[in-house]
This record gives C-alpha cells, sequence and structure tokens, in this order.
C-alpha cells in the first residue's frame, strides 16, 4: 500500500500555519505589556544651594546669587569654582516646570552664549532690571528654538540668565541678584584682618 504525499504536504503546511499564529501572539501580547506599562515619574529634587552660597561668601569670593528663588521654583544643581572672580552656576526649574540657568563667569561673551544659549543667538531689545544689586539695563539674546538669555557685562565678568523659561521669568531671577553675604563676622572671614587682642 503507497503513503499519500498529500496527507504530509497538508501537514507540514499546518505547522507552519500554527507557527505564524503563536508568534503572532506573542508579539501582540509583548506589545501590549510595553504600551500598558506604567513609567515612573521621575521628580527632580530640590537642592539647599544657599548653604553652598553662603560657604563661599563665607572663604571671602564675591559671589553673587539670587537672593530667593520666586514661589515654586526649586534649585536642582550648583556648581562653583573660587577664584577671582570665582565662577557660580545655578539651574533651576520655574513653577511651571520651565529651565532657568543662572551663571557668575569671566568668560568672553561669545564663549557664553554659544554653551548656554546658541552658536547663532541673535540680540534684541534691552530690558530694565529694577529690583536687586545689579538693577538697569540688561543685553538680551534668543536663538530660533525659544531660548532666552539676559546677559550684563561688569567688566572682569559677567551673570547670565539663560533657559527656555519666558523672559519674564529671566527678568524676576535677575531683579533677585545679590551680592552674598558671609554668616562669619568680618575678623573671621578670610582675607580680613584679625583683631588684636586686647589687654
Amino acid at each position: 500500500m503507497s503513503q499519500s504525499p498529500g496527507r504530509y504536504q497538508t501537514s507540514m503546511a499546518g505547522m507552519v500555519g500554527a507557527m505564524i499564529v503563536l508568534i503572532g501572539c506573542v508579539l501582540a501580547f509583548v506589545a501590549f505589556r510595553e504600551t500598558s506599562r506604567e513609567v515612573p515619574q521621575v521628580e527632580p529634587e530640590a537642592i539647599a544651594w544657599q548653604d553652598a552660597v553662603t560657604a563661599l561668601a563665607n572663604e571671602g569670593y564675591a559671589i553673587i546669587a539670587p537672593n530667593g528663588l520666586p514661589d515654586g521654583w526649586i534649585a536642582t544643581n550648583i556648581r562653583s569654582r573660587p577664584g577671582d572672580p570665582p565662577v557660580l552656576e545655578l539651574s533651576m526649574l520655574t513653577d511651571e516646570e520651565k529651565f532657568v540657568g543662572y551663571r557668575q563667569d569671566d568668560e568672553r561673551l561669545e564663549d557664553m552664549l554659544e554653551t548656554y544659549v546658541d552658536k547663532k543667538a541673535r540680540p534684541g531689545e534691552p530690558v530694565e532690571v529694577t529690583g536687586g544689586d545689579f538693577a538697569g539695563e540688561w543685553e538680551t539674546w534668543s536663538d530660533e528654538g525659544g531660548d532666552h538669555a539676559l546677559v550684563r557685562d561688569l567688566g572682569d565678568q559677567r551673570l547670565m540668565v539663560y533657559g527656555s523659561a519666558p523672559t519674564e521669568d529671566l527678568v524676576e531671577l535677575a531683579s533677585r541678584l545679590t551680592v552674598a553675604e558671609s554668616s562669619r563676622p568680618a575678623a573671621q572671614v578670610s582675607g580680613s584682618p584679625t583683631p588684636a587682642p586686647q589687654d
């Protein structure tokens, strides 16, 4: 009795079809898991930036920093480099979660703009800052992506407030910039004379 080749071919076709269906089910399950999986929200953490500013001021460095942040803002990072003049960089998020950065530096303006705004940043109309120790006209710069910067030239150094936040927010921060005060008595600050002992 001869075997029928048709049965063998039908069996192979069924196996291939079942394999395709199985693979499709696996892919559908994986896709479902990926689309339905909850992505954990990572909330930015606020840092104690004022402690770092005070510590630098205690060492006698002329640190220029905000005297406080607007309501709802948080500082997320601070970096500094002691020197004459010192370098201070502060990163913040506004209450609308827009980024604002601040930098006190002696870099050339062109280099600061290229690093923190854009190589092709364009100058705009100056704005008036009405508060803090550095009230007056500040330069404005912007790029095509919507980033802005305010700049105040102090001769041997520059102050820059920049970011993706609206210009009004940058002006608000600039109006809070002051020369940080030491929390130590003047005689204890580095470089200050020590009073002679009393008889």
